[in-house]
């Protein structure tokens, strides 16, 4: 199948999965309910009414998925949008790549079916993306990821994210301002106690601004220009929860993160790792450059994570964009928005009887606004 004129309109995938994932009280974050809807319900209402949306895939428990919102789903093929479920692998980046090679699979054609399930858990299938990897229209095509865990999320704010995005960029790092959030929270006559939420928000400069920020649920990219080593890397920390959670209650993994880091990243490993890149060719970075950006991140990853610096040179966005953009092979870019749907997501029970109490001011009227 030909999937190139399918349609000008964008994929979308949710992340609803359960191993690995956070719970909050007895229950993990997309099936908390909130106003009489599980979480990942209200993000599939919101994303089937966004405009920008044509296809989504969901990966999770399947068949809990499937019970949950056959009637969202109905919804949407009424409405002439594409929704599938993909069954979660053993984590993140893994059922992430498994969920995007599948809709590759079933928009372009799988040169064998077999093969896309036979992906074993831990393992993405590299060969199978790399054959993607050499239709450069496929490999330019960018995709879009929310997670399931933000109840207020509209669909005016994934349009506005969606089409403000970075059309240069290979993964986009979505973050939400301070102030965007502080605004929302003030049309609520309940003052939002946020020791008793998990919010971590980092002073950062951003073209000369200093904004207070913190990361959301919005992601994109082109996940075939991703290098190999950056996913296994991806995997590897996402997995022991150190830098992908913020780090401070994992001080001790540090550590043994910058060794893993330093060691990938290494002269001997750098000629290995162009090698597994998924277009190989492309010359490789001096080994002085690598390391300084290494040395860089790391030092910046400490400041950020003990939040005790007021060095700005490492919380500039522009220079830490250099830097991983360097060490990586990605023009990876922050994009920066006060889209408070993505920024107050489910950590705590305190958020979540908040969140239901208070569900339609927090979504509010006001207009998202893209800073980036």
């Amino acid at each position: 199948m030909d999937g190139l004129g399918v349609s000008m309109k964008e994929v979308l995938l949710i992340a609803s999965g359960t191993l690995g994932a956070k719970q909050v009280g007895q229950q993990f974050q997309p099936y908390v309910r909130i106003r009489d809807k599980f979480c990942v319900e209200h993000v599939l209402d919101a994303a089937i009414q966004a405009t920008s949306i044509g296809t989504i895939y969901i990966w999770g428990d399947k068949a809990r998925l499937e019970s949950m919102l056959a009637g969202t789903i109905s919804r949407a093929v009424q409405l002439g949008i594409e929704v599938r479920i993909v069954q979660e692998k053993s984590n993140f980046v893994d059922s992430f790549l498994f969920t995007y090679m599948t809709f590759l699979c079933h928009r372009f054609g799988c040169p064998d079916e077999g093969v896309l399930m036979a992906s074993e858990m831990g393992q993405p299938h590299w060969e199978l993306l790399q054959a993607f990897g050499q239709n450069q229209t496929i490999a330019q095509m960018s995709i879009n990821l929310l997670l399931s865990d933000t109840p207020l999320i509209r669909p005016d704010e994934i349009d506005c994210l969606i089409q403000n995005k970075n059309p240069q960029a290979d993964f986009v790092l979505g973050r939400t301002v301070k102030q965007a959030m502080d605004a929302a929270l003030s049309c609520v006559p309940e003052p939002f106690q946020y020791s008793r939420a998990i919010k971590n928000y980092y002073n950062f400069v951003f073209k000369g601004n200093s904004f207070d920020l913190i990361v959301n649920s919005f992601m994109a990219g082109r996940p075939l220009l991703v290098p190999r080593y950056v996913w296994n890397l991806a995997g590897h920390l996402f997995n022991n929860r150190t830098i992908i959670e913020g780090g401070r209650f994992n001080l001790k993994k540090i550590k043994s993160n910058a060794v893993f880091f330093k060691t990938l990243f290494s002269q001997v490993h750098l000629h290995e790792a162009e090698q597994t890149h998924l277009f190989p060719g492309s010359a490789a970075k001096k080994y002085y450059q690598r390391l300084k950006a290494f040395s860089f991140l790391v030092r910046a990853y400490f400041i950020i994570v003990k939040n005790k610096s007021s060095n700005n040179k490492f919380r500039d966005l522009s220079i830490l964009e250099e830097r991983v953009q360097t060490l990586a092979h990605c023009r990876i870019t922050c994009q920066i928005s006060n889209c408070i749907g993505p920024a107050l997501d489910i950590d705590t029970e305190y958020e979540i009887e908040y969140i239901e109490r208070f569900f339609a001011l927090l979504q509010g009227d006001n207009q998202p606004v893209i800073y980036s």
